[in-house]
């Protein structure tokens, strides 16, 4: 009976995801602790490792653990439980996901702790949250709408890192923790460390620190599953961003390993941004508005009755956007991603062509692409001559430059006064006196369930691109100006809409009404692998779809026994060879 631990090998693999028994060695026993980085033995080579589990009496004759690693654990009990439940609803080897808590180099020294300053509060509705976490108190989840780079609530942590607490803050780029860096440093100073993704010495210091509290850590969101010494209290700003979730397998989304981290760990959780997701109202977070509206003020600009050919941005719009960059100010002309998508519109009433039968967008073909059913006049107004749409943002550059003379305009660069872009130049985005939406109607023709939801959160974001003071504004251009969408955007306030969302999403059976999973083989697709799929319990298996060299398969229903199965069956494939994504809670479908 000797003292052992269950060490979880660096490998990326289902196969290890029960970790391997090995002895403790006397001289290490003191430093072991789980979290602890180790190095063990396994098939004739040393590889680093992660203890998982202790115990002083394990039965047998076991390998010894070689060596410790770095100054000290990792991760905690409670944080492990976190990394557990995430890799299971994710479908990712345990491994994976003990890496993502693992700072980039070996931790070496803890710097010792800063001693806070004083700030007085400034009496933002985040006070109350503060104080319950300084006071050791549990707050529910609570979603906090209104605009965050209004950055008067850093001043209330202050109760928080009084009474020894750590916070962590999570934005979705490395330009917003550089600008959350610069202001909270003007209050907070020495406490706050900020982790940006760009530098493996840099972000090894930060998370050394963050072991450190109280401590102000700032960071994108490979800092989700990090642990913090005493965390109290995080935020996560704009959780509904794309950037909050992985691409790549394991799709991670921060919103869940954060509400779930809340959960075990026991700090408390703020999510604040403009326009809250669907899944956030349907976990039940309690919805807080700050200030009267969620953004600034918005013009709309109605183009129903603007002449055929008029181009992409009205005469209203073009003298806007000329006397803005005449007074000297910036101007962000915005053009969401699928502007093409749909590349024709009607020149009587400016609808975008769709097929009657499944409401598909359509070019210039007659027939429908996806049922085949012929197309015929528009079916809004009778009218039959249709337009060409622009496709990409250097059309809107060359108007802009025909209509206001040349180098009036540019594609996203830092120093013109008016810029075109899309919602990824918004991280960056100084700003503006005058943003533009060129194409609102055109951001609702994607066909994914999410896209309502998406429209109203870019032009959200966008919304909040606008510099306070008289005179600035947002812009939308829309052949429907009495639309749910503009009249949300003219209030302010994003709740009913996203409720009125959530109840198409649950007629629908979409998320958050049910799971859902993609999954995707390329390569050798497994013969077996439709009749596998099959058999998971509890899911409803739609597909396969032919994919660029493989399948793709959609999962539904109550996936909490399919997504362990999963494993086994992903784990099989991918030793055969292919390749395989597993894309839980996808965005676009």
């Amino acid at each position: 009976m000797n003292p052992a631990a269950r060490v979880v090998p660096d490998v990326a693999s289902f196969a290890v995801d029960d970790g391997f028994w090995y002895s403790i060695p006397d001289h290490l026993a003191p430093d072991l602790h789980v979290g602890s980085i180790v190095r063990v033995p396994l098939s004739g080579r040393r590889v680093r490792g992660w203890v998982v589990e202790t115990t002083d009496s394990r039965e047998g004759k076991l390998k010894e653990i070689a060596g410790i690693s770095g100054s000290g654990p990792v991760f905690d009990d409670d944080l492990l439980k976190g990394l557990v439940w995430t890799s299971r609803h994710y479908v990712s080897p345990l491994s994976t996901l003990l890496g993502r808590a693992t700072p980039p180099n070996l931790p070496r020294s803890i710097p010792a702790p800063v001693a806070p300053v004083h700030v007085a509060p400034s009496g933002h509705i985040f006070d109350d949250v503060a104080s319950k976490t300084a006071a050791d108190q549990r707050s529910p989840i609570v979603a906090l709408v209104g605009n965050w780079r209004r950055f008067e609530w850093l001043r209330q942590l202050g109760p928080v890192f009084g009474a020894g607490k750590s916070v962590l803050i999570v934005a979705a780029s490395a330009a917003e923790v550089g600008r959350l860096h610069e202001e909270a440093s003007e209050v907070w100073g020495d406490l706050v460390s900020s982790a940006t993704g760009e530098d493996d010495k840099t972000d090894t210091e930060v998370w050394e620190a963050a072991q450190s509290p109280p401590r102000l850590v700032l960071g994108t969101p490979k800092t989700a599953a990090w642990k913090v010494g005493s965390l109290g209290l995080a935020i996560v700003l704009e959780e509904g961003r794309r950037a909050m979730k992985d691409r790549q397998t394991p799709t991670i989304h921060v919103r869940e390993v954060m509400r779930n981290r809340s959960r075990l760990e026991g700090f408390n959780l703020v999510f604040f941004g403009p326009t809250p997701s669907v899944e956030l109202l349907s976990a039940g977070a309690e919805i807080v508005h700050v200030g009267n509206r969620g953004w600034p003020l918005v013009e709309v600009v109605d183009r129903s009755e603007d002449r055929p050919g008029s181009g992409f941005l009205s005469d209203r719009t073009i003298a806007a956007i000329g006397a803005t960059a005449k007074a000297g100010s910036r101007v962000f002309v915005f053009t969401h991603r699928r502007l093409g998508y749909a590349s024709m519109r009607c020149t009587r009433c400016r609808v975008l062509r769709s097929c009657e039968s499944c409401g598909a967008r359509l070019g210039r073909d007659d027939a429908c692409p996806k049922c085949a059913t012929m197309v015929g006049p528009c079916p809004n107004c009778g009218g039959t001559e249709f337009e060409e749409m622009g496709t990409i943002p250097e059309r809107l550059v060359a108007e802009i430059h025909r209509r206001l003379g040349r180098g009036a305009a540019a594609i996203h660069p830092g120093d013109a006064v008016v810029t075109v872009g899309t919602e990824r130049d918004l991280a960056g985005l100084s700003p503006v006196a005058l943003a533009v939406a060129a194409d609102v109607d055109g951001m609702l023709m994607g066909l994914a369930y999410r896209t309502t939801e998406e429209a109203l959160r870019q032009l959200a974001r966008l919304a909040l691109a606008v510099r306070e003071g008289t005179g600035n504004r947002l812009m939308l251009q829309t052949s429907r100006p009495d639309s749910f969408l503009i009249t949300t955007m003219r209030r302010g306030d994003p709740i009913p809409y996203l409720e009125r969302v959530l109840v198409d999403r649950a007629r629908e059976g979409s998320p958050p009404a049910s799971e859902m999973i993609a999954l995707e083989i390329r390569g050798e697709v497994p013969e077996t692998a439709a009749s596998a799929l099959a058999e998971l319990d509890q899911a409803v298996v739609m597909g396969p779809m032919t994919i660029p060299d493989g399948k793709r398969w959609l999962l539904t229903g109550k996936l909490g026994p399919a997504r362990l199965q999963l494993r086994k069956l992903v784990g099989r494939w991918r030793d055969a060879g292919a390749t395989v994504r597993v894309d839980a809670d996808p965005i676009d479908v």
